[in-house]
């Protein structure tokens, strides 16, 4: 048996173009016989056009039929067996934490709080090299939305994929995320670690203490970077990103909320780590970025699964029923006609 596997298996999907096909080229084939048949009887007229073939355009839309679901396979990309390699190289292990509660719709950012954000990030991760990355997201509660990983690009895809409704339980809970960031780092790796802490400082948990897990951090070795995004004015929260509707308390007053800059930096006082506050031309991801420049790098494995690559092949072949489509003509062959097959 071969191990066959697809690289884009959601591709074999448009086969099911090739019975749809089938059926309206039987429908096509019953409309042309009436159409004939009310011209006289097919048996009679027949010798009238003896070089018209009734097999050839059968034989002519199967090629074609073949011939797509050959390209169809190979765009799916066929490949067998895999090997698996590892890559050295010298980087630090970052894990980015980034606040998702309903305050980040806030638009005092630019387009809001949470897509700014999303935005430095991305332009922080074209920056990086051989460095692991990973990313929880928080609110009430923390989640590891990306583990430690030398992708950067699924990590971006993961990032531009946030939103503020994928964690139901509201609030910010700053020393949760802090706590998860720690479990999160590998406990055998003697790499440089560093968290960047992305809030807009709003602590609505006080249990774990934010600023005691930012000291359990340091013990472990890890710096946290903070970034306080929003403007310490209060602003409304958007119901719905964009939306002119705002969110209201319990007595219908317009809920404010307000960058809070002071747990932010002492979370990042107590673990040597820098605070910015990020603004519309620069979230602060930049003077960070430095930062972990200087840190001491250590080696990082990439692994990767190599695969012989096989969609050369259903592509040569369908290449090949596409040409015998292109020779193969509606009328008869007299050379063949004489042996009694394809008539």
């Amino acid at each position: 048996m071969f191990d066959v596997q697809f690289a884009n298996k959601e591709y074999l999907y448009a086969l099911l173009l090739i019975p749809v096909l089938a059926v309206l080229f039987v429908l096509y084939l019953f409309n042309r016989r009436r159409a004939v048949e009310k011209i006289g009887n097919v048996s009679v007229l027949a010798p009238l056009m003896p070089e018209v073939s009734t097999s050839k355009p059968i034989l002519r839309f199967v090629l074609i039929c073949l011939s797509l679901a050959c390209l169809i396979v190979a765009s799916a990309r066929p490949r067998m067996g895999s090997k698996v390699s590892e890559v050295k190289s010298q980087g630090s292990e970052i894990m980015i934490l980034l606040d998702i509660s309903n305050s980040m719709r806030a638009t005092d950012m630019y387009p809001d709080r949470l897509e700014n954000a999303k935005n430095s990030i991305s332009n922080f991760l074209k920056k990086l090299g051989g460095d692991k990355i990973g990313l929880i997201i928080f609110a009430g509660e923390a989640y590891v939305q990306v583990p430690m990983t030398c992708d950067l690009q699924a990590t971006d895809i993961f990032v531009q994929s946030v939103k503020c409704d994928m964690i139901s339980l509201q609030g910010t809970a700053l020393g949760a995320a802090i706590n998860l960031g720690i479990k999160s780092f590998p406990a055998d790796s003697e790499t440089s670690k560093a968290m960047i802490l992305i809030t807009d400082g709003e602590n609505h948990e006080t249990n774990p203490d934010p600023l005691k897990a930012a000291k359990e951090a340091k013990d472990r070795g890890i710096v946290i970077h903070t970034v306080g995004i929003g403007s310490a004015r209060g602003v409304p929260i958007p119901v719905r990103p964009g939306g002119s509707d705002f969110m209201k308390d319990k007595s219908g007053q317009i809920v404010l909320t307000k960058l809070d800059e002071t747990p932010l930096m002492e979370i990042a006082k107590a673990t040597n780590g820098i605070y910015c506050k990020a603004t519309n031309a620069d979230a602060g991801l930049t003077k960070i970025y430095k930062e972990i420049e200087n840190m001491q790098k250590g080696e990082t494995t990439v692994s990767y699964a190599e695969y012989d690559e096989k969609y050369a092949i259903p592509a040569f072949v369908g290449l090949l029923f596409f040409l015998a489509a292109c020779f193969t003509l509606n009328r008869k062959n007299r050379w063949i006609s004489r042996l009694g097959i394809f008539d």
